[in-house]
Protein backbone atom coordinates (compact mmCIF):
# COMPACT_ATOMS: atom_id res chain seq x y z
CA UNK A 1 0.00 0.00 0.00
CA UNK A 2 1.47 3.39 -1.32
CA UNK A 3 0.65 5.99 0.99
CA UNK A 4 0.39 9.74 -0.23
CA UNK A 5 2.35 12.42 1.06
CA UNK A 6 1.71 16.26 0.36
CA UNK A 7 4.83 18.43 0.40
CA UNK A 8 6.80 19.70 2.99
CA UNK A 9 8.13 22.68 4.43
CA UNK A 10 11.02 22.59 2.73
CA UNK A 11 10.02 21.80 -0.11
CA UNK A 12 7.17 24.56 -0.11
CA UNK A 13 9.64 26.83 1.18
CA UNK A 14 12.25 26.93 -1.63
CA UNK A 15 9.50 26.86 -4.25
CA UNK A 16 7.79 30.35 -2.78
CA UNK A 17 11.33 31.06 -2.87
CA UNK A 18 11.63 30.59 -6.51
CA UNK A 19 8.38 32.37 -7.23
CA UNK A 20 9.36 35.11 -5.47
CA UNK A 21 12.94 35.88 -7.37
CA UNK A 22 11.70 35.41 -10.34
CA UNK A 23 8.26 37.44 -9.94
CA UNK A 24 11.36 40.37 -8.83
CA UNK A 25 13.40 39.93 -11.94
CA UNK A 26 10.07 40.54 -14.22
CA UNK A 27 9.17 43.93 -12.00
CA UNK A 28 13.04 44.87 -12.95
CA UNK A 29 12.59 44.09 -16.41
CA UNK A 30 9.56 45.87 -16.73
CA UNK A 31 10.91 48.92 -14.98
CA UNK A 32 13.90 49.13 -17.55
CA UNK A 33 11.25 48.76 -19.94
CA UNK A 34 9.54 51.53 -18.98
CA UNK A 35 12.84 53.64 -18.94
CA UNK A 36 14.00 52.76 -21.79
CA UNK A 37 10.56 53.40 -23.59
CA UNK A 38 10.61 56.87 -21.81
CA UNK A 39 13.88 57.28 -23.28
CA UNK A 40 13.58 56.44 -27.04
CA UNK A 41 10.14 58.68 -27.37
CA UNK A 42 12.38 61.97 -26.08
CA UNK A 43 15.21 60.59 -28.60
CA UNK A 44 11.74 59.91 -31.48
CA UNK A 45 10.55 63.77 -30.85
CA UNK A 46 14.16 65.52 -31.05
CA UNK A 47 15.07 63.67 -34.49
CA UNK A 48 11.62 64.02 -35.75
CA UNK A 49 12.44 68.29 -34.83
CA UNK A 50 15.93 68.13 -35.88
CA UNK A 51 15.26 66.98 -39.44
CA UNK A 52 12.43 69.24 -39.70
CA UNK A 53 14.37 72.20 -38.68
CA UNK A 54 17.07 70.51 -41.19
CA UNK A 55 15.20 70.74 -43.91
CA UNK A 56 13.85 74.23 -43.21
CA UNK A 57 17.54 75.13 -43.60
CA UNK A 58 18.60 73.37 -46.49
CA UNK A 59 15.26 74.96 -48.33
CA UNK A 60 17.06 78.54 -47.74
CA UNK A 61 19.95 77.41 -49.83
CA UNK A 62 23.56 78.73 -49.87
CA UNK A 63 21.89 81.73 -48.05
CA UNK A 64 21.38 79.88 -44.36
CA UNK A 65 22.58 82.01 -41.63
CA UNK A 66 23.12 81.08 -38.02
CA UNK A 67 20.12 81.82 -35.32
CA UNK A 68 22.09 82.22 -32.06
CA UNK A 69 18.98 82.75 -30.46
CA UNK A 70 18.11 79.22 -28.16
CA UNK A 71 14.69 78.56 -28.59
CA UNK A 72 12.17 75.74 -27.06
CA UNK A 73 9.41 74.10 -27.84
CA UNK A 74 6.46 71.60 -25.70
CA UNK A 75 5.19 68.23 -26.13
CA UNK A 76 2.62 66.55 -24.08
CA UNK A 77 3.05 62.80 -24.20
CA UNK A 78 0.24 60.77 -22.43
CA UNK A 79 1.79 58.10 -20.12
CA UNK A 80 -0.31 55.54 -18.00
CA UNK A 81 -3.15 58.32 -19.01
CA UNK A 82 -1.42 61.52 -17.23
CA UNK A 83 -0.63 64.30 -19.45
CA UNK A 84 3.61 64.39 -19.29
CA UNK A 85 4.94 68.23 -20.38
CA UNK A 86 8.76 68.05 -22.03
CA UNK A 87 10.32 71.06 -22.74
CA UNK A 88 13.26 71.00 -25.59
CA UNK A 89 15.57 73.15 -26.97
CA UNK A 90 17.22 73.95 -30.14
CA UNK A 91 19.75 76.02 -31.60
CA UNK A 92 20.61 75.96 -35.26
CA UNK A 93 24.49 76.79 -36.38
CA UNK A 94 25.72 77.58 -39.66
CA UNK A 95 29.45 78.34 -40.54
CA UNK A 96 31.86 78.90 -43.14
CA UNK A 97 34.25 76.24 -44.03
CA UNK A 98 38.24 77.49 -43.13
CA UNK A 99 39.25 74.42 -45.11
CA UNK A 100 41.09 75.95 -47.94
CA UNK A 101 40.91 73.24 -50.06
CA UNK A 102 36.80 73.08 -49.95
CA UNK A 103 36.27 76.74 -50.13
CA UNK A 104 32.79 77.68 -50.49
CA UNK A 105 31.49 75.17 -48.20
CA UNK A 106 28.99 75.87 -44.99
CA UNK A 107 28.50 73.49 -42.35
CA UNK A 108 24.69 72.96 -41.04
CA UNK A 109 24.39 71.91 -37.67
CA UNK A 110 20.98 71.45 -35.63
CA UNK A 111 20.90 70.73 -32.05
CA UNK A 112 18.02 69.76 -30.13
CA UNK A 113 18.42 68.99 -26.24
CA UNK A 114 15.95 67.61 -23.44
CA UNK A 115 16.38 66.98 -20.09
CA UNK A 116 15.99 62.98 -19.44
CA UNK A 117 16.54 62.03 -15.47
CA UNK A 118 18.31 65.17 -14.59
CA UNK A 119 21.09 64.44 -17.56
CA UNK A 120 20.57 66.88 -20.13
CA UNK A 121 20.51 64.68 -23.51
CA UNK A 122 21.65 66.44 -27.09
CA UNK A 123 20.37 64.95 -30.83
CA UNK A 124 22.00 66.72 -34.23
CA UNK A 125 22.10 66.77 -37.51
CA UNK A 126 24.71 68.19 -39.38
CA UNK A 127 25.18 68.58 -43.50
CA UNK A 128 27.14 70.41 -45.33
CA UNK A 129 25.97 73.23 -48.11
CA UNK A 130 28.52 74.14 -51.28
CA UNK A 131 27.98 77.55 -53.82
CA UNK A 132 26.25 76.45 -56.77
CA UNK A 133 27.40 79.14 -59.10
Amino acid sequence: MVVKRGFSIAEALIACTLVSGIAVCLFGVWAMHAKATNHSRDMLVASAWAEQLMEGELSKGYTAVSDPAVQSFHVTHIVADQAVDKEYVYRVYVTDSNNPTAPGLKTVRVEVCWEHQGQWRTWHVVTQLSWQG
